[in-house]
């Protein structure tokens, strides 16, 4: 239960950028989730956004299963919207894009770095997306995730 709880207090929604430094990510458990974390990334700079989704999937539901911090969890299904939205802005779906900036933004707007990415420097280039929509001059295939 005490887990539980400092987990809670650590995932904060979006907030001051104070909250932003209590946010970390413990390493990955298994070879089995680094390599769906990696399998992840790797298609998101390639521009498959529907099997980063897929990829990232199976990573957010074997962390959900050992019970990983709820942080952690949200980060993962954070970065799962990521790929959905720019996968939707590669369709030009503007209430696809929209849905998922709102559903991301508060899962990724605590984190500073995390499993080697720059979250908030992530999280500010994804904005420009949700800001493109309707314009759609942003070429989604261009997002690569940053290194912390």
């Amino acid at each position: 239960m005490r887990r539980k709880q400092l987990d809670d207090q650590l995932f904060q929604p979006p907030t001051p950028a104070a909250t932003m430094s209590r946010q970390h990510a413990m390493p990955l458990a298994t070879d089995q989730e680094e390599q769906w974390f990696q399998d992840g990334w790797d298609c998101f700079d390639s521009g498959r956004f529907w099997h980063a989704h897929e990829a990232w999937e199976d990573l957010w539901n074997a962390l959900k299963r050992r019970s990983a911090p709820l942080h952690e969890v949200r980060l993962v299904q954070g970065l799962i919207q990521t790929a959905a939205l720019l996968y939707h802005h590669e369709r030009k779906n503007t209430n696809g894009v929209l849905k998922q900036w709102i559903k991301l933004e508060p899962k990724l707007s605590g984190w500073v770095t995390a499993w080697g990415i720059d979250v908030r420097t992530h999280l500010e280039a994804i904005s420009h997306y949700h800001g493109d929509v309707n314009k759609w001059l942003l070429v989604a295939g261009d997002a690569q995730l940053p290194k912390a």
